[in-house]
C-alpha cells in the first residue's frame, strides 16, 4: 500500500461525496491507496453517504465512534493506515484529478520524509480538475525540515499540505495534541523539524474550500468568539513551542525561531482584531492579553514587515501593542454598541 487518505468527517453530508469523488479520480491504482474515513458522530447523513461509497468502492473504508473530536480522531486515523505515505484530507474539501500518483512517486522516489505542494482557497462549487498541460513538474532542491523552515518564512502548518512518510512519522513519535484547536501547527512544525527530507513542489492540489455558511456564520457573535478560542490556543501552542527552541542547538535555530515568532505575531494581531469585533468585554479582554503575555506572544514584535508594512497596519500594530490605547478603544467599542 502506496497512500493513506486520511479524512476525519462531522457532518459534512452535503460536501462529504464531492471529496470522495476527486479522491477516486486520481493517477494512481487503486490497489496502491486507500481512503479511510473516520465518521466522528455525525448527526447528520455523512456516515450513510461514506458506506454507499465503501460498498462501490473496495479501497473506502468507513469507521466511527460517538463524537471524540478532530484530534482524536485524526490520531485514530494514524493507526489505522496501512500507506508508506499518508495525507490528511477535511471533509467539505477536495483534490485536484489525476495529482496525487506524481507527487506520491517523487515522494517515493526520493525517500522523503514530507512532500509539500499548493493549495488554493475557493468558494466555487464546480470541481476544480487539474490541466495535465502543464509539462514537466519543477521541484525544490531535498533539504532538511530545519532548512526548509529557515528559507520559508510563511510556511503553512495546515497538514493537507503535506504528504507523510509513515515510517518517519512513527519513528519520531509524532501524533497530535490535545487543544482547543485542531492541533495543526504543533504537528506540522514538530514534522518539519524532525525531518531530514523535504520537497516542495509549486503546484495546486489541494482546494479549500469556503462555503456560503462560512461567511454567513462570520457575522455572529458566538461564532466570531468560537474562532478566537481556536486561534488562542494556537497561539499558545506555538509560543511554547518557540519558548521551547530558543532554549535547544538545533541548526539554524535564529532564522527559525525569527520566522516562527512572525508568524505567531500574525496570528496575535489578527487574534487581538478578531476579540475587539467579537465584544469581549474589558476584563476579559485583558484577562486573555495578560495570558499572552505569560508566553511572551505579547507585545507583537515582528509582524510589521514586508508582509505587512502599509501604514495601515503600522497604525494598528501601535494600537494592539499599546494598553491604554487598545483597553481605552474597547472600552469605548463596548460602551458604544451595547
Amino acid at each position: 500500500m502506496k497512500l493513506s487518505i486520511l479524512i476525519p468527517v462531522y457532518n459534512a453530508e452535503l460536501y462529504i461525496g464531492r471529496c470522495l469523488d476527486s479522491l477516486l479520480n486520481q493517477n494512481i491504482s487503486k490497489q496502491d491507496y486507500e481512503i479511510i474515513v473516520f465518521n466522528d458522530g455525525s448527526t447528520d447523513k455523512s456516515g450513510e453517504i461514506v458506506g454507499d461509497y465503501s460498498k462501490k468502492h473496495y479501497n473506502i473504508f468507513l469507521h466511527s465512534h460517538e463524537n471524540q473530536g478532530v484530534i482524536a480522531t485524526r490520531n485514530k486515523l494514524l493507526k489505522l493506515a496501512k500507506g508508506d505515505y499518508l495525507y490528511f484530507v477535511d471533509a467539505d474539501d477536495y483534490v485536484t484529478h489525476n495529482s496525487l500518483g506524481t507527487q506520491l512517486d517523487y515522494a517515493i522516489a526520493h525517500n522523503l520524509d514530507l512532500m509539500g505542494f499548493n493549495a488554493l482557497e475557493t468558494s466555487d462549487e464546480a470541481l476544480y480538475d487539474l490541466d495535465t498541460s502543464q509539462g514537466e513538474m519543477k521541484y525544490s532542491s531535498i533539504v532538511s525540515g530545519n532548512q526548509f523552515l529557515k528559507e520559508n518564512k510563511g510556511i503553512r502548518y495546515e497538514i493537507w499540505w503535506y504528504f507523510i512518510r509513515k515510517g518517519f512519522l512513527e519513528a519520531a513519535e509524532i501524533n497530535f495534541k490535545q487543544s482547543d484547536y485542531d492541533g495543526d501547527v504543533d504537528f506540522t512544525l514538530a514534522l518539519f523539524l524532525n525531518a531530514k527530507r523535504v520537497a516542495f513542489c509549486p503546484i495546486t492540489i489541494y482546494i479549500y474550500f469556503q462555503s456560503p455558511e462560512s461567511t454567513m456564520r462570520g457575522n455572529n457573535l458566538a461564532y466570531k468568539k468560537r474562532i478566537v478560542t481556536y486561534f488562542f490556543a494556537l497561539i499558545i501552542d506555538f509560543s511554547n513551542l518557540i519558548n521551547d527552541l530558543e532554549k535547544s542547538s538545533i541548526q539554524y535555530k535564529e532564522d527559525i525561531c525569527s520566522n516562527f515568532r512572525f508568524r505567531r505575531d500574525a496570528f496575535t494581531f489578527f487574534t487581538i482584531i478578531k476579540m475587539i469585533k467579537a465584544q469581549y468585554s474589558l476584563r476579559t479582554f485583558k484577562e486573555k492579553i495578560s495570558i499572552l503575555e505569560s508566553v511572551r506572544a505579547y507585545p507583537i514584535n515582528e509582524f510589521i514587515g514586508k508582509e505587512y508594512s502599509s501604514l495601515k497596519y503600522k497604525i494598528l500594530a501601535k494600537v494592539v501593542n499599546n494598553k491604554f490605547i487598545l483597553f481605552t478603544t474597547i472600552k469605548l467599542i463596548n460602551l458604544f454598541v451595547r
